[in-house]
């Protein structure tokens, strides 16, 4: 295939015009704030919308080749890359709304109370990188408690029900449980989230992801000083009622920040911590997670 600088210039925009990004998104995130701010006006790419209930199943589809790209957690991406996944981060974010939520009637009040307690997770997410650096930090460690391996959804449900005590997860779900069912948490965490593209995409469709990076950035720029509208629009897309939605956004801001050595550091933390609970079998190096310059 020939590269869009081995082209003329009237080819190279016509290929680029041709271009289509299939994007994942989790609970309609990205799309929610690039569509209310209109960050995508003028794109000489197209973009396909395909939402997941967590960074697992869309690395899952990077992995395959059914997307291009998409926003995920520095743990579920550790994870997966551990795994096998060929993928590349081109932006960063960081924001807070990871949190360890407990019922509001729990006589649970610190990590500490969690030994012997069933917590929910979901396996390489960032509710799990919670639960087990929470604990650590708290002088315990994962074989002090029970993990039980849910998705975001069913240890929700789980907590209602009381099959779990507690559950390490994430924003929108943290302020969806604490508005409908009384949670309350007792640990967070602030964490990141990358813009991932797969190694063959980055190949074929460089100038397009970098041109969607940086409209995402510019749109979560805007999401910072036009809450109540990105509040809107989160809702529409996603289904939750607005004062979640709300919340949500209050928390997780999702402030851009660019790829640096304390980045690179926060990886390697993360691959370690997964590294010494026996989550991925081999060293990585957090240097290998991101894509060079153009």
């Amino acid at each position: 295939m020939l590269s869009l600088c081995a082209l003329p210039w009237w080819a190279a925009l016509s290929a680029q015009a041709a271009t289509t990004l299939e994007i994942g998104d989790q609970k309609g995130n990205a799309q929610a704030i690039l569509e209310a701010s209109g960050a995508l006006q003028g794109a000489d790419y197209q973009v396909n919308w395909h939402e997941f209930a967590s960074a697992a199943p869309l690395l899952e589809a990077l992995r395959v080749g059914s997307l291009d790209a998409g926003s995920v957690g520095d743990a579920p991406l550790t994870f997966a890359i551990a795994a096998g996944l060929e993928a590349k981060a081109l932006s960063a974010y960081h924001s807070d709304g990871l949190s360890i939520i407990v019922p509001g009637d729990a006589a649970l009040h610190s990590v500490g109370d969690l030994a012997g307690k069933r917590i929910g997770v979901a396996r390489g997410s960032i509710g799990h990188l919670i639960v087990l650096d929470q604990l650590g930090k708290a002088g315990l460690s994962a074989h002090d408690v029970s993990l039980i391996y849910l998705t975001p959804a069913e240890a929700s449900l789980a907590l209602s029900r009381g099959d779990v005590d507690a559950v390490g997860t994430w924003e929108p779900y943290v302020s969806f449980s604490a508005k409908q069912q009384g949670t309350r948490e007792i640990a967070t965490l602030r964490s990141r989230t990358y813009f991932v593209a797969s190694d063959s995409a980055l190949a074929e469709k460089r100038a397009a992801l970098d041109d969607f990076a940086e409209r995402l950035a510019q749109a979560r720029e805007w999401g910072r000083e036009h809450r109540q509208a990105y509040a809107e629009a989160f809702a529409k897309v996603t289904g939750l009622p607005l004062d979640v939605a709300a919340a949500t956004i209050e928390r997780n801001d999702n402030t851009p920040e660019p790829i640096s050595a304390e980045v690179v550091a926060r990886q390697q933390n993360v691959i370690d911590l997964y590294q010494q609970a026996g989550l991925i079998p081999t060293h990585l190096d957090a240097h290998d997670f991101f894509a060079e310059s153009p």
